[in-house]
Protein backbone atom coordinates (compact mmCIF):
# COMPACT_ATOMS: atom_id res chain seq x y z
CA UNK A 1 0.00 0.00 0.00
CA UNK A 2 1.40 3.38 -1.05
CA UNK A 3 1.91 5.87 1.72
CA UNK A 4 0.01 9.14 1.80
CA UNK A 5 0.74 11.55 4.63
CA UNK A 6 -0.93 14.85 5.50
CA UNK A 7 0.57 17.65 7.58
CA UNK A 8 -2.19 19.83 9.05
CA UNK A 9 -0.92 23.27 10.06
CA UNK A 10 -3.24 25.68 11.93
CA UNK A 11 -2.65 29.13 10.42
CA UNK A 12 -1.68 31.98 12.80
CA UNK A 13 -2.90 29.65 15.52
CA UNK A 14 -2.62 31.86 18.61
CA UNK A 15 -4.23 34.85 16.89
CA UNK A 16 -6.91 32.62 15.31
CA UNK A 17 -7.78 31.16 18.72
CA UNK A 18 -8.36 34.64 20.16
CA UNK A 19 -10.56 35.54 17.18
CA UNK A 20 -12.53 32.31 17.59
CA UNK A 21 -12.98 32.69 21.34
CA UNK A 22 -13.80 36.42 21.33
CA UNK A 23 -16.29 37.44 18.58
CA UNK A 24 -15.32 41.10 19.03
CA UNK A 25 -11.88 40.32 17.55
CA UNK A 26 -13.19 38.81 14.32
CA UNK A 27 -12.49 40.67 11.09
CA UNK A 28 -9.89 42.77 12.90
CA UNK A 29 -6.08 42.52 12.78
CA UNK A 30 -4.96 40.78 15.97
CA UNK A 31 -1.45 40.78 17.41
CA UNK A 32 -0.52 38.54 20.34
CA UNK A 33 2.25 40.29 22.27
CA UNK A 34 4.18 39.89 25.52
CA UNK A 35 2.50 42.59 27.60
CA UNK A 36 0.14 44.90 25.69
CA UNK A 37 -0.91 46.73 28.87
CA UNK A 38 2.63 47.92 29.50
CA UNK A 39 3.21 48.40 25.76
CA UNK A 40 6.37 46.34 25.71
CA UNK A 41 7.62 42.89 24.78
CA UNK A 42 7.68 41.08 21.45
CA UNK A 43 5.10 39.77 19.01
CA UNK A 44 4.24 36.12 19.66
CA UNK A 45 1.73 35.78 16.82
CA UNK A 46 -0.23 37.90 14.36
CA UNK A 47 -3.28 37.39 12.18
CA UNK A 48 -2.71 37.41 8.43
CA UNK A 49 -4.12 40.91 7.95
CA UNK A 50 -1.54 42.16 10.47
CA UNK A 51 1.19 40.15 8.73
CA UNK A 52 0.20 41.82 5.47
CA UNK A 53 1.27 45.13 7.05
CA UNK A 54 4.74 43.70 7.75
CA UNK A 55 4.21 42.44 11.31
CA UNK A 56 6.15 39.27 12.12
CA UNK A 57 6.86 37.04 15.10
CA UNK A 58 9.64 38.36 17.44
CA UNK A 59 9.08 41.96 16.27
CA UNK A 60 9.12 44.55 19.07
CA UNK A 61 5.75 45.79 20.32
CA UNK A 62 6.36 49.42 19.36
CA UNK A 63 7.45 48.44 15.84
CA UNK A 64 4.30 46.36 15.31
CA UNK A 65 2.17 49.25 16.60
CA UNK A 66 3.75 51.61 14.05
CA UNK A 67 3.16 49.21 11.17
CA UNK A 68 -0.40 48.29 12.16
CA UNK A 69 -1.87 50.96 14.48
CA UNK A 70 -5.41 49.64 14.00
CA UNK A 71 -4.50 46.19 15.38
CA UNK A 72 -5.95 44.82 18.60
CA UNK A 73 -3.15 43.68 20.91
CA UNK A 74 -3.87 40.75 23.25
CA UNK A 75 -1.80 38.92 25.83
CA UNK A 76 -0.87 35.23 25.30
CA UNK A 77 -3.20 32.66 26.87
CA UNK A 78 -1.46 29.30 26.68
CA UNK A 79 -4.16 27.44 28.62
CA UNK A 80 -6.69 28.51 26.00
CA UNK A 81 -4.38 27.48 23.15
CA UNK A 82 -4.01 24.01 24.70
CA UNK A 83 -7.78 23.65 25.01
CA UNK A 84 -8.25 24.38 21.33
CA UNK A 85 -5.27 22.21 20.36
CA UNK A 86 -6.58 19.22 22.29
CA UNK A 87 -10.04 19.57 20.69
CA UNK A 88 -8.43 19.73 17.23
CA UNK A 89 -6.21 16.70 17.86
CA UNK A 90 -9.17 14.66 19.16
CA UNK A 91 -10.97 15.41 15.89
CA UNK A 92 -7.96 14.52 13.73
CA UNK A 93 -7.47 11.21 15.55
CA UNK A 94 -10.96 10.16 14.47
CA UNK A 95 -9.94 10.49 10.82
CA UNK A 96 -6.64 8.58 10.68
CA UNK A 97 -3.56 7.66 12.75
CA UNK A 98 -2.33 11.02 14.03
CA UNK A 99 1.05 12.22 15.31
CA UNK A 100 0.99 15.51 17.21
CA UNK A 101 4.00 17.52 16.04
CA UNK A 102 3.30 20.70 18.02
CA UNK A 103 0.42 22.61 19.56
CA UNK A 104 -0.74 23.63 16.07
CA UNK A 105 0.55 20.86 13.76
CA UNK A 106 -0.18 17.17 13.26
CA UNK A 107 0.70 14.45 10.77
CA UNK A 108 -2.00 12.04 9.57
CA UNK A 109 -1.36 8.74 7.78
CA UNK A 110 -4.33 8.55 5.40
CA UNK A 111 -2.91 5.66 3.33
CA UNK A 112 -5.87 3.39 4.14
CA UNK A 113 -8.40 6.09 3.25
CA UNK A 114 -6.66 6.64 -0.09
CA UNK A 115 -6.60 2.88 -0.73
CA UNK A 116 -10.41 2.91 -0.24
CA UNK A 117 -10.82 5.53 -2.94
CA UNK A 118 -10.66 8.84 -1.06
CA UNK A 119 -8.21 11.35 -2.47
CA UNK A 120 -5.87 13.38 -0.29
CA UNK A 121 -7.59 16.55 -1.49
CA UNK A 122 -11.04 15.31 -0.43
CA UNK A 123 -9.76 14.36 3.06
CA UNK A 124 -7.89 17.66 3.41
CA UNK A 125 -10.86 19.77 2.33
CA UNK A 126 -13.09 17.93 4.81
CA UNK A 127 -10.65 18.65 7.63
CA UNK A 128 -10.28 22.30 6.67
CA UNK A 129 -14.04 22.86 6.38
CA UNK A 130 -14.83 21.19 9.72
CA UNK A 131 -12.11 23.08 11.59
CA UNK A 132 -13.36 26.37 10.22
CA UNK A 133 -17.07 25.61 10.67
CA UNK A 134 -16.64 24.45 14.26
CA UNK A 135 -13.77 26.61 15.51
CA UNK A 136 -13.10 29.36 12.96
CA UNK A 137 -9.51 28.07 12.77
CA UNK A 138 -8.01 28.26 9.26
CA UNK A 139 -5.52 25.57 8.28
CA UNK A 140 -3.08 24.75 5.50
CA UNK A 141 -2.50 21.13 4.57
CA UNK A 142 0.37 19.49 2.71
CA UNK A 143 0.26 15.98 1.28
CA UNK A 144 2.94 13.61 0.05
CA UNK A 145 4.42 10.13 0.32
CA UNK A 146 6.51 11.15 3.36
CA UNK A 147 6.17 13.38 6.40
CA UNK A 148 8.96 15.61 5.09
CA UNK A 149 7.28 16.29 1.75
CA UNK A 150 3.91 16.85 3.47
CA UNK A 151 5.55 19.34 5.85
CA UNK A 152 7.26 21.24 3.03
CA UNK A 153 4.04 21.32 0.99
CA UNK A 154 2.00 22.72 3.89
CA UNK A 155 4.18 25.84 3.91
CA UNK A 156 3.68 26.61 0.21
CA UNK A 157 0.17 28.07 0.25
CA UNK A 158 -1.04 29.91 3.36
CA UNK A 159 -3.58 30.54 4.71
CA UNK A 160 -6.11 27.85 3.91
CA UNK A 161 -4.21 26.16 1.10
CA UNK A 162 -3.75 22.56 0.00
CA UNK A 163 -0.63 21.40 -1.88
CA UNK A 164 0.23 17.81 -2.82
CA UNK A 165 3.48 16.59 -4.35
CA UNK A 166 5.29 13.37 -5.14
CA UNK A 167 9.08 13.03 -5.11
CA UNK A 168 9.42 14.24 -8.71
CA UNK A 169 7.29 17.36 -8.13
CA UNK A 170 9.13 17.97 -4.87
CA UNK A 171 12.46 18.09 -6.71
CA UNK A 172 11.11 20.35 -9.46
CA UNK A 173 9.61 22.83 -7.01
CA UNK A 174 12.08 22.85 -4.11
CA UNK A 175 15.50 22.21 -5.65
CA UNK A 176 15.87 25.82 -6.89
CA UNK A 177 15.06 27.16 -3.40
CA UNK A 178 17.64 28.17 -0.79
CA UNK A 179 18.85 25.46 1.59
CA UNK A 180 17.39 27.37 4.54
CA UNK A 181 13.90 26.48 3.33
CA UNK A 182 14.61 22.76 3.82
CA UNK A 183 12.86 21.48 6.93
CA UNK A 184 15.45 20.75 9.62
CA UNK A 185 18.17 22.89 8.05
CA UNK A 186 18.84 25.60 10.64
CA UNK A 187 20.88 28.77 10.55
CA UNK A 188 24.21 27.25 11.60
CA UNK A 189 23.82 24.39 9.11
CA UNK A 190 23.02 26.89 6.34
CA UNK A 191 26.15 28.91 7.16
CA UNK A 192 28.34 25.79 7.06
CA UNK A 193 26.84 24.69 3.74
CA UNK A 194 27.29 28.14 2.22
CA UNK A 195 30.97 28.12 3.22
CA UNK A 196 31.26 24.99 1.06
CA UNK A 197 29.51 26.68 -1.87
CA UNK A 198 26.11 25.01 -1.37
CA UNK A 199 23.26 27.53 -1.59
CA UNK A 200 20.21 25.68 -2.93
CA UNK A 201 18.41 22.47 -2.00
CA UNK A 202 19.30 21.07 -5.42
CA UNK A 203 23.00 21.73 -4.87
CA UNK A 204 22.70 19.96 -1.51
CA UNK A 205 20.86 17.02 -3.08
CA UNK A 206 23.65 16.21 -5.55
CA UNK A 207 26.38 16.17 -2.89
CA UNK A 208 27.69 12.65 -2.20
CA UNK A 209 26.16 11.29 1.00
CA UNK A 210 29.62 10.37 2.35
CA UNK A 211 30.72 14.01 2.07
CA UNK A 212 27.73 15.22 4.05
CA UNK A 213 28.26 12.51 6.68
CA UNK A 214 31.90 13.55 7.08
CA UNK A 215 30.85 17.19 7.51
CA UNK A 216 27.77 16.76 9.72
CA UNK A 217 27.87 13.23 11.10
CA UNK A 218 24.48 11.53 11.33
CA UNK A 219 22.68 14.75 10.38
CA UNK A 220 24.51 14.69 7.04
CA UNK A 221 22.64 11.54 6.07
CA UNK A 222 19.35 13.25 6.93
CA UNK A 223 20.28 16.31 4.83
CA UNK A 224 21.07 14.11 1.82
CA UNK A 225 17.80 12.17 2.02
CA UNK A 226 15.69 15.23 2.85
CA UNK A 227 17.08 17.27 -0.06
CA UNK A 228 16.23 14.38 -2.40
CA UNK A 229 12.73 13.97 -0.93
CA UNK A 230 13.44 10.40 0.19
CA UNK A 231 13.75 10.81 3.96
CA UNK A 232 11.11 8.63 5.62
CA UNK A 233 9.85 8.27 9.16
CA UNK A 234 6.52 6.70 10.15
CA UNK A 235 3.59 8.61 11.61
CA UNK A 236 3.79 7.77 15.32
CA UNK A 237 0.46 8.20 17.14
CA UNK A 238 2.18 7.52 20.48
CA UNK A 239 4.49 10.51 20.16
CA UNK A 240 3.81 13.32 22.62
CA UNK A 241 5.31 16.71 21.96
CA UNK A 242 6.31 18.89 24.88
CA UNK A 243 8.27 19.00 28.08
CA UNK A 244 8.20 15.90 30.25
CA UNK A 245 10.18 17.51 33.07
CA UNK A 246 11.92 20.69 34.17
CA UNK A 247 14.77 21.10 36.61
CA UNK A 248 17.73 23.01 38.00
CA UNK A 249 21.06 21.81 39.35
CA UNK A 250 24.30 23.28 40.66
CA UNK A 251 27.82 21.91 40.88
CA UNK A 252 29.63 23.19 43.95
CA UNK A 253 33.28 24.24 43.89
CA UNK A 254 33.96 21.68 46.63
CA UNK A 255 32.27 18.66 48.21
CA UNK A 256 29.91 19.85 50.91
CA UNK A 257 27.76 18.56 53.77
CA UNK A 258 26.65 22.08 54.72
CA UNK A 259 22.92 21.59 55.21
CA UNK A 260 22.29 25.34 55.34
CA UNK A 261 23.85 25.68 51.89
CA UNK A 262 21.83 22.74 50.54
CA UNK A 263 18.62 24.18 52.04
CA UNK A 264 19.31 27.62 50.57
CA UNK A 265 19.97 26.06 47.15
CA UNK A 266 16.82 23.92 47.40
CA UNK A 267 14.73 26.98 48.29
CA UNK A 268 16.15 28.94 45.34
CA UNK A 269 15.47 26.09 42.91
CA UNK A 270 11.96 25.47 44.31
CA UNK A 271 10.94 29.08 43.82
CA UNK A 272 12.47 29.22 40.36
CA UNK A 273 10.75 26.00 39.24
CA UNK A 274 7.40 26.95 40.79
CA UNK A 275 7.52 30.24 38.91
CA UNK A 276 8.25 28.37 35.68
CA UNK A 277 5.32 26.01 36.30
CA UNK A 278 2.96 28.94 36.81
CA UNK A 279 4.15 30.66 33.65
CA UNK A 280 3.56 27.46 31.68
CA UNK A 281 0.30 26.81 33.56
CA UNK A 282 1.52 23.37 34.57
CA UNK A 283 1.69 21.40 37.81
CA UNK A 284 4.00 18.58 38.90
CA UNK A 285 3.18 15.26 40.47
CA UNK A 286 6.70 13.96 41.16
CA UNK A 287 9.71 15.62 42.81
CA UNK A 288 13.18 14.26 42.05
CA UNK A 289 16.39 15.13 43.88
CA UNK A 290 19.57 14.39 41.96
CA UNK A 291 23.07 14.46 43.46
CA UNK A 292 26.64 13.62 42.57
CA UNK A 293 29.35 12.45 44.96
CA UNK A 294 32.71 13.69 43.67
CA UNK A 295 32.48 13.42 39.86
CA UNK A 296 30.79 10.07 39.74
CA UNK A 297 27.53 9.28 37.96
CA UNK A 298 24.49 11.12 39.26
CA UNK A 299 22.17 9.39 41.74
CA UNK A 300 18.52 10.36 42.12
CA UNK A 301 15.55 9.64 44.38
CA UNK A 302 11.94 10.63 43.75
CA UNK A 303 8.78 11.30 45.74
CA UNK A 304 5.25 11.08 44.28
CA UNK A 305 2.95 13.74 45.68
CA UNK A 306 -0.62 13.13 46.83
CA UNK A 307 -1.77 15.79 44.36
CA UNK A 308 -0.26 17.92 41.60
CA UNK A 309 1.26 21.23 42.72
CA UNK A 310 2.88 24.41 41.50
CA UNK A 311 3.71 25.73 44.98
CA UNK A 312 7.32 26.43 45.89
CA UNK A 313 6.82 25.41 49.54
CA UNK A 314 5.54 21.94 48.60
CA UNK A 315 8.40 21.41 46.16
CA UNK A 316 10.91 22.57 48.76
CA UNK A 317 9.51 20.33 51.52
CA UNK A 318 9.55 17.25 49.27
CA UNK A 319 13.07 17.98 48.05
CA UNK A 320 14.46 18.46 51.56
CA UNK A 321 12.72 15.29 52.73
CA UNK A 322 14.45 13.33 49.97
CA UNK A 323 17.78 14.96 50.75
CA UNK A 324 17.59 14.27 54.48
CA UNK A 325 16.54 10.63 54.03
CA UNK A 326 18.94 9.61 51.27
CA UNK A 327 21.84 12.04 50.91
CA UNK A 328 22.52 14.06 54.05
CA UNK A 329 25.24 11.77 55.41
CA UNK A 330 27.69 12.19 52.52
CA UNK A 331 29.48 15.20 50.98
CA UNK A 332 27.89 16.32 47.70
CA UNK A 333 29.51 17.84 44.64
CA UNK A 334 26.21 18.47 42.78
CA UNK A 335 22.66 19.07 43.98
CA UNK A 336 19.58 19.39 41.76
CA UNK A 337 15.80 19.29 41.76
CA UNK A 338 13.77 18.02 38.83
CA UNK A 339 9.99 18.02 38.43
CA UNK A 340 8.46 15.08 36.57
CA UNK A 341 4.96 14.15 35.38
CA UNK A 342 3.96 17.67 34.44
CA UNK A 343 0.25 18.13 33.93
CA UNK A 344 -1.94 20.95 32.70
CA UNK A 345 -3.84 22.99 35.24
CA UNK A 346 -7.42 21.85 35.52
CA UNK A 347 -9.87 23.64 33.29
CA UNK A 348 -13.32 23.17 31.85
CA UNK A 349 -12.93 21.20 28.64
CA UNK A 350 -14.16 22.82 25.44
CA UNK A 351 -16.81 20.77 23.67
CA UNK A 352 -17.25 20.90 19.92
CA UNK A 353 -19.66 18.84 17.87
CA UNK A 354 -17.42 17.94 14.89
Amino acid sequence: MKKKILLCDMNSFFASVHQSYNPQLRNKPVIVAGNPEKRKGIVVAASYDAKAKGVYTTMRFYEARKLCPEAVFVQPNHALYRRYSEAIMRFLRRIAPCEVASVDEAYLDISELVAKGHTARIVAEYIQSKLYQELLIPSSIGAGPTKLIAKMCADVKKPGGFVEMGVRQYKTFFWPQVVGSLHGCGKSTVERLQRKGIYTIGELAIQPAEHLRSWFGKKGEYLHLAANGTYESPVNPERQKGEKSIGSSRTFAFDTMDQALIAKTAREFSEKLADKLKRKQKKTKTIVVEVKFDYRQAVSRSLALAGATDEADEIYRAAMQLYEIYFSTQPLRLFGIRLHHLTDEEYEQLRFSF
